[in-house]
């Protein structure tokens, strides 16, 4: 049906002109939700306009939305997880079992008292299960740990050996030589992750940019 977005109203086939305010209509409500964008975009339009207005672009604006996640860190919150699990299901499974052998007393009768005793089991069965999967996952994160973080220092060294920061503030200034303070901090992020897609084979774009955030805090140390 023809919709008035100025006035939020639908009219029947054939109209063209909103006859309260007298602008041209729109094919259907549909096109117009579907071409607005979503409160996080409008937010982060709002932002962006107010930074620009302000002459304004902190670094933090051109970091990554996606974080990292090193095998490292993986390890360390599975097995934090495992533990979690294994201490909630070992609690479970012996409240079980004193239940079922009689130790503890339950004030219920009949089939309640069944029906509590099996969801005690299945629940302490089930973390129990949860911790033990949990930890066999931190363990193949563990054996990739060594090898990543060996293939971290490599790429850093790599860059570090070809480039410094000096270098690549004159290759921008070069480029660009009215680039304000914040403006140069955004392109050296920029730059630094040009070098490292183009000369390495690094499928993660998430890697890329953990990559690029150590790069720069060690090239500009003094600047951050």
């Amino acid at each position: 049906m023809p919709y008035c977005p100025k006035c939020d109203m639908e009219f029947v086939e054939g109209i063209t002109v909103c006859s309260d305010c007298g602008g041209p209509l729109v094919a259907s409500k549909e096109d117009v939700t579907a071409s607005e964008p979503s409160y996080e975009e409008a937010q982060d339009q709002e932002l962006s306009e107010q930074l620009a207005a302000a002459g304004e672009i902190p670094r933090s604006c051109a970091k990554p939305s996606v974080s990292y996640i090193s095998s490292r860190q993986k390890s360390e919150d599975l097995r934090s997880s495992s533990s979690a699990f294994l201490l909630v299901g070992g609690v479970a499974a012996v409240a079980a079992i004193l239940c079922w052998t009689g130790v503890i007393h339950i004030p219920m009768a009949g089939a309640s008292r069944i029906l509590f005793q099996i969801v005690l089991t299945v629940m302490g069965v089930i973390f129990l299960l949860v911790s033990f999967t949990s930890r066999r996952s931190a363990a193949r994160a563990a054996e990739k740990m060594q090898d990543e973080e060996q293939r971290t220092k490599e790429i850093i060294d790599w860059f570090t050996s070809r480039w410094n920061g000096s270098e690549l503030d004159q290759k921008l200034l070069a480029e660009d030589p009215q680039l304000k303070d914040e403006e140069l901090a955004l392109k050296r992020y920029e730059i630094i992750q040009d070098h490292l897609i183009t000369g390495q084979d690094l499928p993660d774009p998430a890697y890329v940019d953990y990559l690029t955030d150590e790069l720069y805090e060690k090239l500009y140390e003094n600047h951050i």
